[in-house]
């Protein structure tokens, strides 16, 4: 997982999700504020986050990730984290 994302239309990293795991089965990724509000949630294969939340950009921080996953070579995958949105 990166450790940064700008979100600001520039066809550059203006995404934050999981990428390169091989064959997705099953997932759940989530994104959560500094008080541990969930902003972000998908169970599609593919889906990113991209800096919003109820439609307002939200502000340059530090966010945490977590990823429960299903993958072909591994039944059971999990993963957390923290990274910087940077405007």
């Amino acid at each position: 997982m990166p450790t940064g994302f700008t979100p600001n239309n520039d066809g550059l990293n203006d995404c934050f999700g999981p990428k390169y795991w091989g064959t997705i089965q099953e997932i759940e990724f989530s994104v959560y504020n500094r008080w541990g509000g969930r902003i972000f949630y998908s169970k599609k294969v593919g889906d990113c986050w991209n800096g919003m939340y109820k439609g307002v950009q939200q502000n340059p921080d530090v966010y945490v990730f977590m990823i429960k996953a299903k993958t072909t070579c591994n039944p059971s995958v999990f993963r957390k984290g923290t990274f910087v949105l940077i405007r």
